[in-house]
């Protein structure tokens, strides 16, 4: 047993091997670049562990133990503490802990690193079957890149080597604390932990290597030079056979059995039909109902569109190959389809979805792919409000704002389509410090009135709250006026997620989520990352899961369906994050996850179980 698992995590680390922290060209083997933290061998000491509602032990050789955790269902904050006096990882990309699902049933297993009395951490997931060993993988955020970087490179999220930045940068100089819990409080979990270390090199290109031997670093397809893995596109060849496989694959799934063509449940109940698509409360439920009355539940990707760009001006020496509007995106589906391009990469965008068992284009979907009218889709629509909200919002002044976005000619193309969803309205507001209810009050009232009034019977599916800064004041206000209440949840736990007391009984959906790993040619795992694209995929159904066991919950989309390119989009963002690369290529993992999800939404919906 010991040897079959020393064999997994070895096959595991080559998963993770230089595909991306390369310093600078040569791949780092992480075997060679660890430290450990706990090993749990003979002498470990169990009562050092701190823990909350669980139980502890060691299990296996004494030189080849692990520590033994069982959490207790029922129980939000079920949780076992492992602290040390502090170490300084700064100079490591990461921490890796090996998880063995010890229990009869699949688990996902959270774990945090932080600073004891800091609540900043970083936290990573890990989803396992019975009986299977995987590594939970925490990449480390950094709130600095080296100065001299600046001069070189801008524009991006992330650098080569190991430098990712993000709002939640912990001193790494001072961890001391690691936390492992349970995504589903109400879940007994039994699994093994062992070998928590840190890993990786952190080596970011000294300047004289920027000097002379980095640049151009992004091929003509638009992908990272510097390092390969599997999948990367060489020559048209592969995009041409790419194609063929793939027409092939569509051919042999083309989608979930007993659906209508919204996507709707055709062997569940029959609901009233109104031609458009509402919600409807049905045994302690809540669901949307498809325009022929079947039951939906919203599986969505946002960002169903046939570009994605990034800045060349000022950084043409980042590129082999420059194309028009630094859109990538395109330059490669031109590639792929020839002069008719567009409309084969739109009527192909439908026949994917539909294939991988999703129904739905969700936000910033391009309305020249969703209006051809083969997949439900949600609106993004703006009221002309800053994102940064005032302390004080004069209702008569926003009315007039707003009414010059929501108008008869701007809802003119859904407003009486029985394929779109609803509208989103704005996205991730930041809400004023004080003085919430009044101003969110006069916000969602102006603006389900003016819906209510241009676009009658479209759901107003509200702003997408987002942030932990954001008042509980905002969701219960969205509650009285939005049909359904939006937010957008990167976590790991969704299970339990609700309204605040005082709200109107409404449902909501999940308007942004994603999973990232650094296997596949980008530097950055977005916002939340895992160890591979088996997890990200396990991570993806894990999440899905936990949604459709929320009561209140009627979907949850997917952000969002291209890779980002390596270089970054307008603000920077550079995360792998796609269902597809940015040559078009689909992530097989992130398929076969969303085709079993499809084919068993409704009967997990109605039972929480896939038979």
């Amino acid at each position: 047993m010991a040897e079959q698992h020393a064999t997994q995590i070895r096959r595991h680390l080559v998963c993770m091997i230089g595909l991306v922290f390369v310093g600078l060209f040569t791949p780092i083997v992480y075997a060679d670049q660890q430290l450990t933290l706990f090993d749990f061998a003979d002498g470990f000491d169990v009562q050092s562990v701190v823990t909350e509602h669980a139980d502890v032990g060691l299990v296996g050789e004494a030189s080849e133990q692990s520590l033994d955790v069982r959490l207790s269902a029922h129980l939000r904050n079920a949780s076992i503490r492992l602290t040390s006096p502090g170490w300084d990882l700064s100079k490591y990309l990461g921490v890796a802990i090996d998880i063995t699902n010890r229990g009869e049933s699949d688990i996902a297993v959270l774990g945090t690193v932080s600073v004891r009395n800091d609540k900043t951490s970083l936290d990573s997931v890990v989803s396992l079957k019975p009986g299977q060993t995987d590594t939970m993988f925490i990449v480390f955020c950094r709130a600095k890149a080296p100065d001299y970087m600046a001069e070189y490179l801008t524009g991006m999220r992330a650098f080569p080597g190991g430098y990712l930045s993000h709002w939640i940068t912990p001193d790494l100089t001072k961890l001391d604390t690691f936390t492992i819990f349970k995504a589903r409080p109400d879940q007994a979990m039994h699994f093994s932990v062992n070998r928590i270390r840190a890993i990786g090199k952190y080596q970011p290109p000294t300047e004289q290597q920027l000097q002379s031997e980095f640049f151009p670093f992004v091929d003509p397809f638009g992908q990272y030079v510097h390092s390969d893995w599997q999948g990367k596109t060489k020559s048209q060849a592969d995009i041409d056979l790419q194609l063929q496989t793939e027409r092939n694959d569509l051919a042999a799934n083309p989608g979930p059995r007993n659906r209508n063509r919204y996507g709707g449940w055709v062997t569940g109940p029959q609901l009233e039909s109104t031609g458009r698509f509402r919600t409807q409360k049905r045994n302690g439920k809540w669901w949307f109902v498809d325009p022929e009355g079947r039951l939906f539940w919203s599986q969505g990707i946002t960002g169903v569109r046939l570009s994605q760009s990034t800045q060349t001006r000022g950084r043409e020496n980042y590129f082999t190959e420059i194309h028009e509007g630094g859109d990538f995106r395109i330059a490669n589906l031109k590639r792929k389809f020839g002069a008719d391009w567009q409309a084969a990469a739109a009527e192909q965008s439908h026949d994917r979805l539909r294939s991988w068992g999703i129904n739905t284009m969700a936000n910033w979907s391009s309305p020249d792919v969703y209006r051809l009218r083969r997949t439900p889709y949600v609106v993004a629509m703006g009221s002309g409000i800053n994102k940064e909200l005032p302390l004080q919002l004069d209702e008569a002044a926003f009315r007039k704002v707003a009414m010059k976005r929501i108008n008869a000619k701007t809802v003119a193309d859904f407003k009486d389509d029985p394929w779109c969803l609803g509208v989103f309205v704005d996205n991730e507001l930041r809400w004023p410090n004080k003085n919430v209810e009044t101003v969110a009050d006069t916000y969602y009232k102006v603006v389900s009135e003016l819906l209510d009034e241009r676009a009658p019977g479209v759901l107003y599916l509200g702003s997408r709250i987002h942030g932990s800064g954001n008042p509980r004041d905002a969701y219960r206000v969205a509650s009285k006026y939005c049909d359904v209440v939006s937010m957008n949840r990167y976590q790991l736990a969704i299970v339990q997620e609700d309204l605040p007391p005082g709200s109107a009984d409404k449902p909501m959906i999940i308007g942004e989520f994603h999973f990232g790993a650094l296997d596949r040619g980008l530097l950055h795992t977005g916002l939340k990352g895992v160890s591979n694209q088996q997890q990200r995929a396990a991570a993806y159904t894990d999440y899905v899961r936990q949604a459709l066991e929320n009561d209140r919950i009627v979907g949850a989309h997917w952000f969002q369906l291209t890779d980002q390119l390596v270089t970054g989009r307008g603000d920077g963002e550079c995360y792998q994050i796609g269902f597809i690369d940015i040559v078009d290529r689909p992530y097989p993992e992130m398929i076969e996850a969303s085709r079993k999800l499809g084919e068993s939404l409704y009967q997990y919906r109605e039972s929480g179980t896939s038979n």
